[in-house]
């Protein structure tokens, strides 16, 4: 059985709404997936501005929020994406998909060129 395993990696503020993992769990159970939901946060505010030092820091160490998803039904699995894509939009980095599986980054990669990705 292949398991459909995708990071979906957003920039901060990169996506159309806001992500809530009320949204995440019910888009989890339509599709019968398991999605998990990171938000990392590394700036802070200096002299009035909000700063954060990028240069020389790991892409995980950034801030971003991570959407992730695996399902053993390619199906559902790419509804869900679908569905991921169409409420916050797709994520538009270079590594918007690094942690992915082959099995799900393929069918991520596809569904990007139908709703805009890269």
């Amino acid at each position: 059985m292949v398991e459909y395993f995708v990071k979906l990696w957003y920039c901060a503020k990169d996506q159309l709404e806001e992500i809530r993992e009320g949204d995440l769990k019910s888009l989890g159970q339509k599709y019968g997936v398991k999605i998990s939901y990171e938000k990392i946060e590394k700036r802070e505010m200096k002299d009035g501005l909000l700063m954060e030092k990028t240069l020389d820091s790991r892409i995980e160490d950034i801030t971003q929020e991570v959407i992730t998803v695996s399902g053993d039904r390619e199906g559902n699995f790419s509804d869900c994406i679908r569905a991921l894509y169409r409420k916050y939009r797709c994520p538009r980095t270079a590594y918007s998909l690094l942690g992915s599986n082959e099995a799900g980054q393929k069918i991520a990669k596809e569904l990007m060129n139908l709703y805009g990705g890269w």
